[in-house]
C-alpha cells in the first residue's frame, strides 16, 4: 500500500532518470543518486509521491470494503450449508 510506495519512491525516481537520460550517457545509478543528493537534496527522491498516494489510498479503501462485504457473505453462505458427513 502506501508504505510500499513510499519505500520504493527513491528507486522509482532513479529508474526514471536512467530511462529518460540520453542514450549516450555513461552516468551510472550511483552517479545519479549522488547528483540528486548534491543538486536537489534528499526530498527530490520523493518527487511525485503525493499523486501516487492519492491514487492508491482510495483503491485500498475500496478493496478493503469489498473484501469485508464478500467475507461476510461467504461466512453466511457457508454457515447455512449443512455439514457433510463421511
Amino acid at each position: 500500500g502506501v508504505a510500499s510506495i513510499t519505500v520504493a519512491a527513491p528507486l522509482d525516481v532513479v529508474k526514471t532518470r536512467i530511462q529518460t537520460a540520453d542514450f549516450a550517457s555513461q552516468e551510472t545509478g550511483w552517479t545519479i543518486v549522488r547528483n540528486i543528493l548534491v543538486k536537489e537534496g534528499p526530498g527530490a527522491f520523493f518527487k511525485g509521491l503525493l499523486p501516487k498516494i492519492l491514487v492508491v489510498g482510495p483503491k485500498l479503501v475500496f478493496s478493503f470494503t469489498v473484501a469485508q462485504q464478500l467475507i461476510a457473505k461467504f461466512e453466511k453462505s457457508f454457515a447455512a450449508q449443512p455439514a457433510v458427513s463421511a
